[in-house]
């Protein structure tokens, strides 16, 4: 299984990025690949939906998620339930160092079904990783500077 921890610190209010990674309902317009979300159910404490994404070359892939989290200790961690993956684990932190920086705890765990997709994704991992990454940063810019 491939994992992956990352620190960064966000010149962003914490309660605010953890709304714009929350609202999963806008990945679309702005993850690359994500080209629908599906909501099943949506309470105080968890959601569980549909990411469809979209590679080039390859064919769409659904990915279905539990995501559980909490709006006070702020908190975001996501289960695995279906799709072309054996498990996918992400967790988010986000950390209040003052009013408007933020300390973010990101880390991913994951693994493919098929040994050759796995190695595939490892390869390329470090700059998807990097480009999911900057895609909520440039987001959080949009919406809060």
């Amino acid at each position: 299984m491939k994992e992956s921890n990352k620190k960064l610190t966000i010149n962003h209010n914490a309660k605010q990025l953890f709304d714009i990674v929350l609202d999963l309902e806008k990945y679309p317009e702005f993850i690359p690949w994500c080209k629908n979300m599906k909501i099943y159910s949506k309470n105080t404490k968890e959601i569980y939906a549909d990411m469809y994404v979209f590679y080039k070359f390859i064919l769409p892939q659904k990915f279905g998620s539990h995501v559980i989290f909490d709006k006070k200790k702020l908190f975001i961690n996501t289960i695995y339930i279906e799709g072309p993956l054996k498990d996918l684990k992400t967790n988010w932190k986000f950390d209040q160092i003052n009013k408007s920086k933020t300390k973010l705890i990101f880390s991913v765990k994951f693994e493919f079904k098929n040994f050759i997709h796995q190695k595939i994704a490892e390869f390329f991992f470090p700059l998807i990783e990097k480009k999911m990454i900057n895609s909520f940063v440039k987001r959080a810019n949009q919406i809060l500077n």
